[in-house]
């Protein structure tokens, strides 16, 4: 009866692992998420932190070689920015291929896209990626800026890239929150 039971509990074992390694291969994993932004004053970056909790995704700033820091600079930013020009970018730390969702994240400088931003869409092919474009504004704009870019992104779908517009009232806890909630289950 012992050699029996000892039978019986190893072949229930063995049955067990077999089910349970079974159902984990079934079970998909989460995909990699990156969030990709262009932050000048840092309120893009603010948004692109949280997104990244959200999603526990991995973080890519986008650095332009260019300078954007001051009057002068940001005269120029935005003309660069109306004038759909590109820029020069650091070399990324992360392979965008290697990601099934990708969030961009970009400030509207003039109600368009920034040039870093605009190089990266240029730089990369997307189109087999989820995509998710967020951006931010002092007063308007932004819709215009992430109709750009997901133009650039998908110009035969760009009305069905879930996007998150966003105005700096709009960056605090109060509301960032319910915002960010409500675009993860767009991208869901």
């Amino acid at each position: 009866m012992g050699k029996t039971m000892i039978k019986v509990v190893f072949v229930f074992l063995c049955a067990l692992m077999v089910s349970s390694a079974w159902a984990q291969e079934q079970i998909p994993e989460k995909p990699k998420v990156l969030v990709v932004y262009y932050s000048r004053e840092g309120h893009t970056k603010q948004v692109a932190q949280e997104l990244a909790k959200k999603f526990n995704a991995d973080l890519e700033q986008l650095i332009d070689k260019k300078k954007r820091i001051g009057p002068i600079a940001f005269s120029a930013a935005g003309k660069d920015a109306v004038a759909g020009n590109l820029t020069k970018l650091e070399p990324l730390t992360h392979d965008p291929q290697q990601y099934e969702i990708i969030l961009i994240g970009t400030p509207s400088w003039f109600g368009n896209v920034t040039p870093a931003v605009r190089t990266f869409i240029t730089q990369h092919d997307l189109s087999k990626k989820r995509i998710g474009v967020f951006g931010t504004t002092h007063l308007t704009g932004v819709e215009n800026a992430l109709s750009q870019a997901a133009t650039l992104l998908a110009p035969d779908r760009a009305g069905e890239i879930p996007s998150l517009p966003l105005r700096h009232r709009d960056l605090v806890p109060e509301v960032l929150p319910s915002k960010i909630d409500a675009f993860y289950q767009q991208l869901k």
